[in-house]
């Protein structure tokens, strides 16, 4: 009888992962209907299981709500800021210029995994990374297929997507702060953009393509983790992505630099993406800087708005008119909605699953069956998030509390779980229904989103393993 009701504690704690797995792979919901449903989950469990508090709903709300705002000041700023670029034709600008540098297949595969695609998901994230680089590479000669995978693995910077707001909700509800899940997030993070610089000469050349290009690969992702280390250990954490990928163009277009000479560079393009840059630099590095505009209010903390007066300037740069801003701003509500819902929907069932005390019942279990493997198993859970939930918000938000109540239980590091999280879940987001949607989209193949996922998921499931064995032995 105790074994029975045991079960059923566990079964009713762990509902909202099971109503939103079968939601999002089973019945093909919409990612806020999902959310939605978890929600429901969360709340019917917390006032029905004796073992659950709900009394504590009313706070869990609370500071889902909270977070929810932060996070989607920040996408909605990136999401208009890419919408501008698009609008005013500097991507496509960008795209060509590049095409033109690196001709060779392979090279320019490396440039849009470990550079273009990483820094445009850095900006704006939620998957446009694939939006960006999915065209530069079928312009190049790649089938859809490989054009679609590549892009996809061009998202490995996703821990600071949109500057941060995963790992943001991440740190919350971990009780770090932003730096320090930042901090070990790009140390985890730091071989996995050299897999993915290795795995895209696999895909796009094979053997000869590693003999090749295979030093570069490596090297060009060294150089990726590195930069993204030190720039959230002595900068700004929030420009950990952004800046590795930065770095890594730099230092690609260098070695180019007979080519480059002779190519157009699209300076006007280019521009704005210089001062997005420096104005999030400026903004949010200098500690004296933050703390004065944290003075004036929360709607001048933070990088969001200076990716809104990053906007606003790029549109004067272009020469965007009255219309076409008008345009840009309901394209970016129009896209930012469904995601919008989508967040503030797993944020509160996330929220809810710690507060009522169902994050710490499951966490409990796991922890009884598992002991001192659990590390092992803890890129699992935030794979599991990152796949059903297609971003690294909704995946900390689902089990972020989850793991730190299973550290507590096993007596494991909460910072080295809470990173394993972290990535575990940012990088299983590739593989989320919805992100191979959008690149399947991007690249005409509407109906062949399994040939995406598997031939795409050969790096990602390296990752988890690998992320395990660092756990288990960090931990």
């Amino acid at each position: 009888m105790l074994c029975e009701a045991a079960g059923v504690a566990y079964l009713v704690a762990g509902a909202p992962f099971l109503v939103a797995g079968v939601a999002l792979l089973k019945l093909r919901s919409a990612p806020w209907r999902a959310g939605a449903a978890a929600l429901v989950a969360a709340v019917a469990g917390a006032l029905v299981l004796p073992e659950l508090e709900p009394s504590r709903l009313g706070e869990a709300f609370a500071g889902g709500l909270t977070t929810s705002a932060r996070v989607l000041y920040i996408l909605f700023g990136g999401l208009l800021l890419h919408r501008v670029l698009a609008g005013a034709g500097a991507v496509a600008r960008v795209s060509e210029f590049l095409g033109r540098v690196e001709p060779r297949r392979e090279a320019l595969a490396l440039l849009v995994v470990l550079g273009v695609a990483p820094f445009f998901e850095s900006v704006t994230g939620f998957g446009l990374a694939v939006v960006v680089g999915a065209p530069i590479l079928m312009a190049a000669g790649f089938s859809p297929l490989r054009a679609a995978v590549l892009a996809s693995w061009g998202q490995c910077a996703v821990p600071w997507g949109a500057l941060g707001v995963g790992t943001a909700v991440g740190a919350e509800l971990s009780g770090l702060s932003f730096a320090e899940l930042s901090n070990v997030s790009a140390m985890l993070n730091l071989p996995l953009f050299a897999l993915y610089g290795l795995s895209a000469l696999a895909l796009s050349g094979g053997a000869p393509a590693l003999r090749r290009h295979g030093l570069q690969a490596a090297s060009l992702g060294l150089l990726a983790g590195v930069v993204t280390l030190l720039v959230s250990l002595f900068l700004v954490p929030e420009l950990s992505g952004a800046l590795g990928a930065v770095a890594v163009i730099a230092v690609f277009l260098a070695s180019r630099a007979r080519t480059l000479r002779r190519a157009s560079v699209p300076v006007r393009a280019l521009a704005p993406y210089g001062l997005v840059l420096v104005l999030l630099v400026v903004a949010t590095g200098p500690a004296s800087v933050r703390t004065a505009l944290e003075s004036l209010g929360p709607a001048l903390s933070g990088p969001a708005p200076w990716l809104y007066l990053s906007a606003i300037l790029a549109a004067l740069i272009l020469g965007v008119g009255r219309a076409a801003g008008v345009e840009a701003v309901a394209g970016t509500a129009r896209q930012w909605l469904p995601v919008a819902l989508a967040t503030v929907t797993f944020v509160l069932a996330g929220q809810v699953v710690a507060g009522s005390g169902a994050a710490g019942l499951l966490a409990g279990g796991a922890a009884a069956a598992l002991g001192g493997a659990y590390p092992l198993a803890a890129p699992l859970f935030g794979a599991l998030g990152g796949g059903l939930s297609g971003s690294n918000v909704g995946s900390n938000a689902l089990f972020m509390p989850f793991q730190v109540e299973a550290a507590a239980s096993t007596d494991s590091s909460r910072t080295v779980l809470a990173g394993v999280q972290n990535v575990a879940g940012s990088h299983a987001s590739f593989l989320a229904p919805q992100r191979v949607i959008l690149a399947a989209t991007a690249t005409g193949l509407e109906g062949r989103e399994a040939d995406i996922v598997r031939t795409a998921a050969g790096p990602v499931l390296a990752t988890v393993v690998l992320l395990g064995v660092v756990g288990l032995v960090a931990a």
